[in-house]
C-alpha cells in the first residue's frame, strides 16, 4: 500500500467551472490514491461585493446571488472544519453542486440560489443547526481570510476557483485546470497524469488556450 496523495481544492461553490473539475477529481480520486480536502476560497474576500465587468450581463444576477450564498456556504465549511467534519464538507458540497448546477441535461443557467438554500442543503445532510446558523455568524470569515491567503502563497496572487495544492512539503499549487466538459474514463486520468507533473515542476508557471467546451454559467 502507498501513502494517500493529499490534495487541498481551493473553491469557491458558486463557481460552476470549479464544479466541473470536482466531478474530474471525485473520479479519479480512487484510482490515484488521492485524499482530496475542499479548502475554501470566497470570491466575496478576493474580489470585494462587486462583480467584474468580465461577468456578462445575462448572468449577472446568478452570479451575484451565488457569491453571495456560497460564502454563506463557506462559512459552514469552516465551521465543520474546525471540528475536524472534512467528509460532511465534501457532501455539502456534492449536494449544493448538485442543486445549483444539475446535470448533463441542463441547457439553460440556473436559477439565483435562495437565501435558504445553505440551511436547507444542511438539514438535508443530517448536520445539527448549529451548522446552518455559522452561514450568518462573521467570525468565521477570518478563517476564510486564511484559507484565501493559503492559496495564494501556493499559487500567487489572486488566485482562482479551483485552485489545486498538493499538501506535501512543498505545497506547489496551480490556479486550474479548467474543463468544459470534465474528462472520463482513461482521459480523467491521464489529465491528472499530466497536472501532477506540472505541479512538480518549480519552473513551470502558466499555460492556457481559448475555451472551446460548452459555456459555464459564471467566473472563477
Amino acid at each position: 500500500m502507498t501513502d494517500p496523495v493529499r490534495v487541498s481544492i481551493y473553491i469557491d461553490p458558486s463557481c460552476p467551472w470549479t464544479w466541473i473539475t470536482a466531478a474530474w477529481l471525485r473520479e479519479v480520486a480512487p484510482q490515484r490514491g488521492l485524499m482530496l480536502r475542499w479548502r475554501s476560497l470566497s470570491l466575496v474576500q478576493r474580489d470585494g461585493a462587486e462583480l467584474p465587468p468580465s461577468v456578462p450581463e445575462h448572468i449577472r444576477a446568478l452570479a451575484s446571488a451565488g457569491r453571495i450564498q456560497s460564502h454563506r456556504l463557506l462559512r459552514v465549511f469552516e465551521a465543520l472544519r474546525a471540528q475536524s467534519r472534512e467528509d460532511n464538507i465534501g457532501g455539502l458540497y456534492q449536494m449544493w453542486g448538485e442543486r445549483l448546477f444539475g446535470g448533463p441535461a441542463r441547457t439553460g443557467p440556473p436559477e439565483p440560489p435562495a437565501p435558504e438554500l445553505v440551511a436547507e442543503l444542511v438539514a438535508a445532510v443530517g448536520l445539527p443547526g448549529e451548522f446552518a446558523a455559522a452561514a450568518d455568524d462573521e467570525s468565521w470569515d477570518a478563517a476564510l481570510s486564511d484559507s484565501l491567503d493559503a492559496a495564494s502563497k501556493a499559487c500567487g496572487p489572486h488566485p482562482l476557483s479551483p485552485t489545486i495544492v498538493l499538501d506535501d512539503e512543498s505545497l506547489n499549487g496551480l490556479s486550474g485546470p479548467v474543463f468544459s466538459p470534465a474528462p472520463a474514463g482513461q482521459a480523467a486520468l491521464r489529465a491528472w497524469d499530466a497536472v501532477r507533473v506540472l505541479l512538480a515542476e518549480p519552473g513551470f508557471f502558466e499555460l492556457r488556450r481559448a475555451r472551446t467546451g460548452p459555456p459555464a454559467f459564471a467566473a472563477g
